[in-house]
């Protein structure tokens, strides 16, 4: 089902990248024109136009993933992030449009999109069964991305078609996707604004496994010239997931944020993640978290660098090293200013207790001699430096204690009690580690 998602995703790239770069013709003829132009740019770009058929207002086309190194070179120029592996596991899909002129008040162009055939290496993989479901899923068009278009060419709306069915195979699976919605704004090409919605997707098989996603709701908004500008913002209401053996999770109120700022030729980058509880049920038990934070940043980073990596080839080897290279010769910083749980649950008591806090720096110096590093990859050990911090209830820690994993952890490095916590200070500098200012290294 992962590969379905991923090409239901595809759908959505491909729509949009289609539509790139229309300019503000409004008359049927005009779009007509661009849309020839834009195919044109598409069979220049690793893709084959076919079974194509023009009436006055409409037409039809089926976009052919053909050549897929092509492919990945062209949505990476169009800001759409795809590694030439991936490319290559789509290899052989085949996209059908349905287009439409001047449809209604909003829309210069109307279309849906829908899978007519699916990658080589999908048909290769699936069973006799899965390929009678994959010849059902074209015929019914259950996988259907409807878009439009303003008629200033400027946003465009749209949705995923819903679904409620189930599959047969070696076990059933059903489906259900509903409220999928998506818009967005485009100036110059680029993307510069996007929201989507989800308001139900579940996937649930006949022996008891199941996922389910409850209410996402997601935004991107580019705030500067820069590509590496930008503002992005996820919510959650509620992830649930579970396996055949009556092992389960619970995860309520996901928030997650990433930002960049680019300033000369460095980019800086910042993360954030809230989560009210996670709850799982295991044969050992059930365990409870509760207000999970996380905030980190990276810093120093060299725009020259990510665009270089951007555009490479993913089996060249060499010109990822020059790009690494680049990306460390200016030094970079990793700041996690918090990761923390503020309650755990205890199994053995079922009460939850007071949970940890931690925080670190990572630096990694300026390289200069890559001669060395490609030649001693342990003297990588000399151009970082890293302090951390972390500090554990009291009933959390004896806890840990009584794990076999953390066992022997916590008898070689002795902490340090203060205020009720036991705490950790780590410091690794010039190739020695000290815990709690003692060595170790």
């Amino acid at each position: 089902m992962k590969k379905i998602l991923i090409i239901i995703a595809l759908v959505l790239i491909g729509g949009a990248g289609y539509y790139f770069g229309f300019g503000s013709q409004k008359a049927v003829e005009a779009l007509k024109a661009q849309v020839n132009t834009q195919l044109q740019t598409l069979q220049k770009s690793g893709f084959e136009i076919i079974d194509r058929s023009i009436e006055a207002k409409k037409e039809h086309f089926v976009i052919h993933y053909a050549r897929p190194d092509e492919i990945a070179q062209y949505f990476r120029s169009q800001n759409i992030d795809i590694s030439d592996e991936d490319s290559k596991s789509f290899h052989g899909l085949k996209i059908g449009v349905d287009l439409s002129y001047l449809e209604g008040v909003y829309s210069a162009l109307s279309a849906d999109l829908y899978p007519v055939a699916f990658p080589y290496s999908l048909k290769r993989e699936v069973s006799l069964q899965g390929e009678k479901n994959m010849k059902r899923m074209i015929k019914e068009k259950l996988f259907l991305a409807h878009i439009d278009i303003n008629k200033l060419l400027t946003s465009f709306k749209g949705y995923l078609k819903d679904v409620n069915t189930t599959f047969e195979d070696a076990e059933k699976l059903t489906v259900v996707s509903r409220g999928f919605t998506f818009e967005g704004s485009y100036s110059d090409r680029f993307l510069t604004s996007s929201s989507n919605a989800v308001e139900t997707l579940s996937f649930t098989s006949s022996s008891g496994a199941m996922f389910a996603l409850n209410n996402l709701k997601g935004s991107y908004e580019q705030n500067g010239k820069s590509l590496y500008d930008f503002d992005t913002k996820y919510h959650i209401d509620q992830i649930r997931a579970g396996g055949d053996n009556g092992e389960a999770m619970r995860v309520d109120q996901v928030d997650f944020g990433s930002s960049g700022r680019a300033k000369q030729a460095f980019v800086a980058s910042d993360f954030s993640l809230h989560i009210k509880s996670i709850k799982m049920k295991e044969s050992t038990g059930e365990h409870s978290m509760e207000d999970i934070t996380g905030r980190a940043s990276l810093t120093n980073l060299s725009v020259a660098a990510l665009d270089k990596m951007k555009q490479l080839d993913s089996n060249d080897t060499e010109g990822f090293n020059e790009a690494f290279k680049m990306l460390l010769s200016k030094g970079v910083t990793l700041k996690v200013e918090e990761l923390s749980v503020k309650k755990v649950k205890i199994p053995e008591s079922g009460k939850m207790a007071d949970g940890f806090l931690s925080s670190a720096i990572v630096m990694i110096d300026k390289v200069k001699d890559f001669k060395q590093l490609e030649e001693n990859p342990f003297a990588l050990l000399d151009i970082f430096n890293a302090t951390a911090h972390l500090e554990f209830s009291d009933a959390l820690y004896f806890e840990l204690r009584k794990q076999p994993e953390f066992a022997i952890a916590t008898i070689l490095f002795t902490p340090v009690s203060k205020n009720g916590k036991i705490t950790f200070d780590v410091k690794y500098k010039d190739g020695g580690l000290k815990i709690n200012g003692k060595p170790l290294l």
